[in-house]
């Protein structure tokens, strides 16, 4: 929603521009020497205009490229959360007996690979 509000408030802007253009007399001319063409006598408003309309363009690439990276960061995030989430709710529910097994288990295991000789020995 936010995007369509972004690209609605852009073309706003460009056509409050360009009514301004078509609607004032030009008067002062500039020449401009680009890489590819050179243009003499240009009405300084056309440029102002094309230059508006490119900044905007090239800010809504950009802002579009960073949303999509920050969704698919988001996206990741919330499955590692909803994993997260599901392994301590496997912790939680496990019995307590299965843990009191485990731990002595592990007690038993401890002794019988202890590197210290017992007193019986």
């Amino acid at each position: 929603m936010w995007a369509l509000r972004a690209i609605l408030i852009a073309l706003l802007l460009i056509l409050v521009v360009g009514f301004a253009y078509y609607n004032l007399y030009p008067s002062q001319t500039v020449d401009i020497n680009l890489i590819f063409a050179e243009r003499f006598d240009v009405p300084l408003l056309t440029v102002v205009f094309w230059s508006f309309v490119a900044g905007v363009l090239v800010s809504l690439v950009l802002f579009v490229s960073v949303y999509i990276r920050m969704s698919v960061q988001m996206r990741a995030a919330t499955k590692r959360i909803a994993a997260l989430e599901g392994e301590v709710a496997v912790l939680r529910n496990r019995p307590i007996e299965e843990s009191a097994d485990l731990l002595k288990g592990a007690d038993e295991q401890l002794k019988t690979e202890s590197p210290f000789p017992s007193e019986g020995e």
